[in-house]
């Protein structure tokens, strides 16, 4: 397919230079609100924003079909990690960096930048497509919460392509784990560490207990858990009466997230049941509170889904083989799954994401257009619903 790789070069870099941490997409959303109006396309944007205090909501873009074929999504999310107060791209023969100082923003704002290219594309040829669904959804690295606040009575799509995989072009993302996280406080007794310590419950004491007997890491192949924050105690001479820690845990299989979470919990129990103290008369015991939050679910696209083959077959043309596979980490994908639409994870050529060595590789980032042209071809020439 014939695409204009300066123009994505520049939009991508255009795009790139506009901070747009999480809760903060405003810039980002009114560059792409006035492009797609500018091609005719009807643009709306739902209220994420105001329920999760951000200063923009999601932005769905509807773009009328001109060939037969079901609504087909297009998607990526506006937001970025941090440092991006000032990103400067730089262009390379093969390659797009920042100056070494912040992220660059290829993750997610490449996929913006094919979404963009493609149905400018489709309008300049006059290419027969399905109706197309566009979202930008917002917060995807704060817990997927622009895609969880997504207003899905707007679309009407039922399978679509998400751009917001690292891997190479070859590499389709097909599943991804279902995540809870666990937001802990245990509750000990103060005491003078000089003084009495064996008046007071160390609240720090029990949660290392309880930290030591648990699974932590890689626990099988479809399966990880991690404690990644813990905050406590008020001074060294003081036995600590509060900590609070969060974790998580991912899986594959839903059974075995229920079982990594009750073992998690299970190992606080025991650790608190451990602790008796008895002081002024009374006897105290620890306690703790356990808030437990299923994060998102796990995306399963069945091998043989439609769309699959569909990018199989747009592969070939490229002379690729297309991999499906299996990521440990939560996309949109797994949101818009669990509100039945089915959409595999395309590599947009970003590269070492979440570092200030993060970059954008050309040559997937223009391979990636083009498949994705190729892809929207063949809907509207099989004429199947997809």
């Amino acid at each position: 397919m014939s695409i204009n790789e300066k123009r994505m070069v520049r939009n991508f870099t255009e795009l790139a230079s506009i901070s747009s941490l999480s809760g903060k997409e405003a810039g980002v959303a009114t560059r792409l609100e006035r492009i797609f109006k500018l091609m005719g396309a009807a643009v709306y944007m739902d209220n994420a924003g105001e329920k999760i205090q951000g200063d923009s909501g999601n932005l769905v873009v509807k773009i009328k079909g001109t060939g037969g074929g079901e609504p087909f999504l297009l998607s990526a999310h506006m937001d970025t990690v941090g440092p991006a107060a000032d990103i400067k791209p730089q262009v390379h023969s093969d390659r797009v960096t920042s100056d070494g100082t912040t992220v660059l923003g290829a993750d997610c704002k490449a996929g913006i930048a094919i979404i963009i290219e493609t149905v400018k594309v489709l309008e300049e040829m006059r290419l027969p497509h399905p109706p197309l669904e566009l979202v930008f959804t917002i917060s995807e690295e704060m817990a997927l919460m622009g895609a969880k606040f997504l207003d899905y009575s707007k679309l009407k799509a039922r399978r679509g392509l998400i751009f917001d995989n690292e891997k190479p072009l070859d590499c389709v993302i097909t599943s991804a784990p279902a995540a809870d996280k666990m937001d802990i406080k245990v509750y000990g007794l103060a005491a003078h560490a000089g003084v009495a310590p064996e008046k007071g419950i160390s609240a720090i004491k029990i949660v290392s207990s309880a930290i030591a007997g648990m699974k932590l890491g890689r626990i099988d192949s479809e399966t990880t858990a991690n404690i990644g924050f813990i905050n406590g105690g008020n001074a060294v001479n003081i036995v600590p009466p509060l900590v609070e820690l969060s974790g998580e845990a991912r899986s594959h299989n839903l059974e075995k997230l229920r079982r990594q979470t009750r073992h998690m919990e299970d190992c606080l129990k025991k650790a608190v049941k451990k602790m008796r103290v008895r002081s002024r008369g009374k006897t105290f015991s620890p306690r703790y509170d356990f808030l437990l939050e299923h994060k998102f679910p796990n995306l399963i696209i069945n091998s043989r889904d439609p769309v699959l083959k569909i990018i199989e077959e747009a592969m070939k043309d490229q002379g690729l083989k297309m991999k499906a596979m299996a990521s440990g980490g939560g996309t949109d994908a797994n949101i818009m799954y669990g509100h039945g639409i089915s959409a595999p994870i395309l590599g947009t050529g970003m590269r070492e994401v979440h570092t200030t060595h993060e970059y954008l590789d050309l040559k997937d980032f223009f391979g990636c257009a083009r498949l994705t042209l190729g892809i929207i071809g063949r809907l509207t020439k099989n004429n199947d619903p997809v």
